[in-house]
């Protein structure tokens, strides 16, 4: 389906995680007066990378969340959506409101996509009796609750793939 783009850019990025952000930052390091745009809906920004650490218990999880704002290299315009639709053969992409986005180049950082619910028996006990993940700020500081109050039997560390 073709529509007209209600805003065009050189370079839109799609994720305002660490991903798109270290890109923008580098378009704007290496180009002069780049047109780019960020379409990401978060007002806040979790710096995921950390949590691993906060499971270590290096650091606290409130030292891994930002203002979004504060991060978005100066000159870059922030559509703060979320994208709903690809349209590779327009060099466009649909956000939620319905705006269309044209784009020259198109930078792919959406982030990670957490289905708990596929994981059989996991549901409902997350964060229960010793299960803990990294990949969720809610969760992250239990692992390190629970390698600290561990004190025998079995320890396992899985990463599930799809």
């Amino acid at each position: 389906m073709t529509t007209a783009a209600t805003q065009h850019h050189h370079i839109v990025i799609v994720g305002g995680g660490a991903a798109g952000i270290s890109v923008a930052a580098r378009l704007f390091h290496a180009l002069k007066q780049p047109d780019v745009a960020i379409i990401e809906p978060a007002s806040e920004h979790y710096y995921q990378p950390l949590w691993t650490l906060v499971g270590a218990g290096v650091f606290k999880k409130e030292a891994t969340r930002r203002q979004e704002k504060k991060l978005i290299p100066r000159g870059a315009t922030w559509i703060q959506e979320r994208v709903e639709e690809l349209c590779p053969d327009d060099n466009t992409v649909v956000t939620s409101s319905g705006q269309t986005i044209g784009y020259d180049y198109l930078v792919l950082a959406p982030g990670i996509q957490l289905d708990w619910h596929k994981i059989k028996g996991l549901e409902g006990h997350l964060g229960t009796d010793g299960l803990c993940s990294n990949y969720a700020y809610d969760q992250c500081e239990r692992t390190w609750e629970a390698i600290r109050t561990f004190r025998g039997g079995s320890l396992y560390a899985t990463k599930y793939a799809d």
